[in-house]
């Protein structure tokens, strides 16, 4: 079955009590990058891991590093297209590496994110709809290419430089938020692998399941995803998308290649709340997929006797835990974000089989409460070793970091990774580097 028929095939029929509200879980995948208006966010949490939202005030009333943009409020336009329906969000972002072990040097990267979101609603026209538009561009080269990971490192790498229409997607949002709909081209991990409070990690795996193929940044895809919340705290989560998604561009056609195969992913998250004032607590999520297409058996000794598969299949689970310094305090975000995470994929046709991480950060740290610090680890299976030995290998590596937000608009971030492995099989590398970002 093609990607046109599977959407054409998925028919979603929703009945829900009028009296059903949105408490479910949100994703962050970076919390500096411009995303579309998360309606699945829990209204009990603040997203601790940026500075509390806040409105420009007109130009000259306060300090210019206390500004939420680098570039003011354009005498209090942005605010006025806000409050009419139009919210613009651009993002610069650079990062330079270096490899001190293996094979040694440094790597420059450069990234832009502009991004336009309109509601229907304060547009005048229905109430619960989002057009999100995310234009990108990437120019440099990631340190992968001296590490040589079975995946990028940084959520900021690609395998090429590209300009391209990263998202266009339209979502409706039914009987106060009990109900999602969204279609378009999108990022799947929004919905399915990022924890709510993982984008600090520069390390991309942190952010999304290596092993499963969902279509993500930079290759996002086109899809529909529907999310229905039956009970509060409790969301359940149905989509289709396409494989195999290119990089640069529009990337709208790539869905309706001949033999393009398409993808299903279902699953539910369940969010909780304990301790004071119930505001410590977290989101358990489980989710499977499965995708059609052509998938090369991994490992074998001649190629000329390998099989080919016409589908591929896994699952995940996740777990994130807010834990507050001070939970009585709703005003004081500082506190402890645990996180773990596992996926598995079928290993005879999958080139990551298995992957294993956990991650600890600290947000709040004395005087400085919008910094924060926090360290990772994590293991992967390669069914295929990139260096050319007899699989299973095996990659692990660890990531600590400490971002501090200098101001609402501009954050650096000095990070450390150690790779044991890479690839599965090759040497080990331990990298440095920097990240600035300013929202402009």
């Amino acid at each position: 079955m093609s990607f046109r028929r599977a959407i054409a095939c998925t028919v979603v029929v929703v009945s829900v009590p009028a009296h059903v509200r949105a408490d479910g879980q949100g994703g962050d995948k970076d919390p500096d990058r411009p995303e579309a208006k998360d309606t699945q966010k829990d209204p009990r949490d603040k997203d601790t891991d940026k500075p509390a939202e806040q409105t420009d005030k007109p130009d000259g009333d306060k300090s210019y590093w206390d500004n939420d943009h680098a570039t003011y409020n354009w005498g209090g336009a942005r605010d006025t297209l806000a409050d009419h329906g139009v919210s613009i969000d651009v993002v610069a972002a650079a990062e330079l590496f270096g490899n001190t072990i293996g094979t040694t040097g440094t790597k420059l990267l450069g990234h832009l994110d502009a991004a336009v979101t309109l509601d229907t609603d304060k547009l005048g026209l229905w109430a619960g709809g989002t057009v999100y538009v995310l234009g990108q561009t990437n120019q440099g080269h990631g340190i992968n290419e001296l590490v040589g990971s079975a995946t990028q490192i940084s959520n900021l790498e690609s395998d090429q430089s590209y300009t391209q229409l990263t998202e266009l997607f339209y979502q409706q949002s039914i009987q106060d938020d009990a109900v999602m709909i969204r279609v378009g081209k999108q990022d799947a991990n929004r919905d399915f692998g990022t924890p709510r409070f993982g984008g600090n990690f520069i390390n991309n795996n942190f952010g999304m399941y290596p092993q499963a193929p969902l279509p993500s940044y930079p290759t996002t895809g086109l899809g529909a995803i529907a999310v229905v919340k039956p009970v509060d705290d409790l969301a359940i989560k149905a989509a289709v998308y396409e494989v195999n998604p290119g990089v640069g561009g529009l990337g709208l056609d790539t869905a309706f290649r001949d033999g393009g195969g398409y993808q299903l992913v279902g699953g539910a998250a369940y969010t909780h709340h304990y301790g004071p004032a119930g505001r410590d607590g977290g989101t358990t999520s489980v989710g499977v997929w499965r995708q059609t297409g052509s998938f090369d058996e991994q490992d074998v000794v001649d190629p000329g006797t390998a099989r080919t598969f016409d589908s591929d299949a896994g699952w995940f689970v996740q777990n994130d835990e807010r834990i507050y310094a001070r939970p009585r305090d709703k005003d004081d975000p500082s506190g402890l974000t645990v996180i773990t995470r596992y996926g598995w994929a079928q290993p005879d046709r999958t080139p990551i089989s298995h992957y294993g991480g956990a991650s600890l950060a600290w947000h709040g740290l004395g005087l400085r409460h919008d910094d924060t610090v926090g360290v990772a680890g994590a293991y992967m299976t390669i069914e295929t070793p990139l260096g050319g030995r007899r699989g299973p290998g095996h990659e692990s590596f660890g990531e600590a970091f400490y971002k501090w937000r200098v101001s609402p608009f501009l954050s650096l971030q000095p990070d450390v990774e150690y790779y044991h492995h890479p690839g599965g099989d090759g040497r080990d590398a331990l990298i440095a580097g920097l990240r600035a970002k300013v929202k402009l």
